[in-house]
């Protein structure tokens, strides 16, 4: 068989999987233990208060939150475009926010939540481009550490669906 034998006859394949059959159950299982070890290593870092971020002296332990932080958000968005993407529910490919927003369509995350958690995108650039510190900022990471518990339920969410047939 050809290479384009081949590429065809994938195509082909792909072409009558739909829906739920495109899902990579195993990436997304993958993903999600990814977030939940992202989790335990933010909660092993003690931080009192939003001040933690602005003192130089944590600069260390600052980049270990923020890079945790940035991983479990580039987790959860991978989760979403992945499952967005194999449901054709992402139509408006403009943002990492909509594809969580996509996943209310179908009832995978309820409305309440994906609005709030449809920032985190935009909060991991944040964090990636390193506009810390500063006092908006560091409010937003101490804000943010103290909602860990919506990894949890993003994960639990996600793992209900998953069992459904």
């Amino acid at each position: 068989m050809s290479i384009g034998e081949c590429f065809y006859r994938g195509s082909e394949l792909d072409s009558q999987m739909t829906g739920k059959e495109l899902i990579r159950k195993d990436r997304i299982l993958e993903y999600l233990s990814n977030i939940d070890r992202q989790i335990e290593d933010l909660r092993s870092i003690p931080v009192q208060d939003k001040d933690f971020f602005l003192d130089r002296k944590n600069s260390i332990q600052i980049k270990a939150i923020k890079y945790s932080l940035a991983c479990a958000i580039q987790d959860v968005t991978r989760i979403c475009i992945h499952i967005a993407s194999a449901l054709s529910l992402w139509k408006v490919k403009e943002s990492e926010a909509e594809a969580i927003l996509a996943l209310t369509e179908v009832g995978i995350i309820p409305a309440e939540f994906s609005n709030k958690i449809k920032a985190m995108p935009s909060f991991r650039n944040r964090i990636i481009h390193d506009y810390l510190p500063n006092e908006f900022d560091a409010l937003k990471l101490f804000e943010n550490l103290k909602n860990l518990n919506d990894f949890k339920i993003f994960s639990k969410y996600i793992l209900e669906w998953l069992e459904q047939p």
